[in-house]
């Protein structure tokens, strides 16, 4: 349960922060507006990516599952901060 715990508590955040900081960049909103949805969007897609990691076969297959969506969502914030 462990190999499938440790990507899930910490790939399934950084999933979930890397998420906010590209819905950050991509709502017209107010600062302060921006980091209300952030805060409450970033607490179900850290659960959403924990329980993806949970229905995986193993350790192995959770650690992709994470880092292909953080590979996707970390080239949107580069393409965002370069732009």
């Amino acid at each position: 349960m462990w190999e499938k715990s440790i990507p899930a508590i910490f790939g399934g955040c950084l999933v979930s922060v890397s998420i906010m900081l590209n819905l950050n960049y991509l709502l017209p909103a107010a600062v302060d507006t921006r980091l209300f949805i952030g805060l409450l969007c970033a607490f179900p897609l850290w659960i959403t990516m924990m329980v993806w990691c949970y229905v995986s076969d193993g350790g192995k297959q959770a650690w992709k599952r994470c880092f292909s969506v953080l590979l996707l969502s970390v080239c949107l914030n580069a393409i965002f901060v370069l732009r």
